[in-house]
């Protein structure tokens, strides 16, 4: 048998693999898939804050979990969302700073809580991203024409190349923290009540269908919504983790299977490309 190995075509690839230690993350500096490079970049990137870093506060991890639904297209079950804001032990896993002792007396130490971090991000997380990822798949364009390559997927211009998605986190956002800061009197309370549906696009009737009327008929509600106190704005908090959130999710969700990719060209105008697995 002769001692000269028979190479394959990938064989050249995969030297350069192995001579490149920035390819084993498998990265690489030119995408011919960029949405869904994009996608687990920035799916990537959360986990890394999720699970490194936590929150300093009830607040900020709101927000925070309103961005992970954009990265898991949805796919995290809604009822999720309020047991990681409203319980004990998972609030004080998920907070960082010295505020995770508003949640619980004796929160697990740092090492422990990064360890419970990382589970739920296992248990939960993960997997949702990954059907994130699947879904795109269906609809992702290949831009294989060396004058459509992408050479940095991170830079493209609309979340996952969809504009659609990305003016729908906009919109939400700014309903969110709305909600978070409080308003100033009714007249805000039903203008804000009246651009909802602009977030959730319909879908807070699967929450909460009576949430409009129970605000007016409930004197606690007007002032959870009105008043600056500490307390108010936490039950703000329970109250974006408890309806905004779950809808949010589950326009989310919609919303991924209709949003088209795009990519603008500011040279050579839009290409067309073509439709991937």
């Amino acid at each position: 048998m002769s001692g000269q190995r028979i190479r394959t075509s990938l064989d050249e690839v995969l030297q350069e693999v192995r001579e490149d230690e920035h390819e084993t993350t498998g990265t690489a500096d030119v995408s011919f898939t960029p949405s869904l490079d994009s996608l687990n970049q920035d799916q990537y990137d959360w986990l890394q804050r999720w699970i490194v870093e936590g929150y300093d506060s009830r607040r900020e991890l709101v927000l925070s979990l309103h961005q992970m639904q954009f990265w898991a297209l949805g796919r995290v079950p809604d009822g999720w969302f309020v047991n990681v804001c409203s319980h004990p032990v998972p609030l004080s896993v998920a907070i960082t700073s010295e505020n995770r002792q508003q949640w619980r007396d004796d929160p697990v130490g740092p090492a422990t809580a990064k360890r419970e971090r990382q589970y739920l991000a296992a248990k939960y997380i993960r997997p949702a991203f990954r059907a994130a990822y699947r879904t795109l798949r269906a609809d992702a364009q290949q831009y294989t024409n060396e004058s459509e390559r992408v050479e940095d997927p991170d830079k493209t211009e609309f979340f996952a190349m969809r504009p659609a998605l990305d003016e729908l986190y906009r919109k939400q956002s700014t309903l969110l923290v709305s909600l978070l800061d409080g308003f100033e009197d009714m007249t805000a309370v039903d203008e804000w009540l009246s651009r909802l549906d602009r977030g959730t696009l319909g879908e807070l009737h699967k929450v909460e269908p009576d949430f409009d009327w129970k605000i007016h008929d409930r004197r606690s509600a007007q002032r959870v919504l009105l008043r600056d106190a500490e307390k108010y704005a936490r039950e703000r908090e329970l109250w974006a983790a408890t309806y905004l959130l779950p809808a949010y999710n589950r326009a989310v969700d919609r919303w991924a299977e209709r949003a088209d990719e795009h990519r603008e060209d500011g040279e050579n105008g839009d290409h067309t490309p073509t439709r991937t697995m």
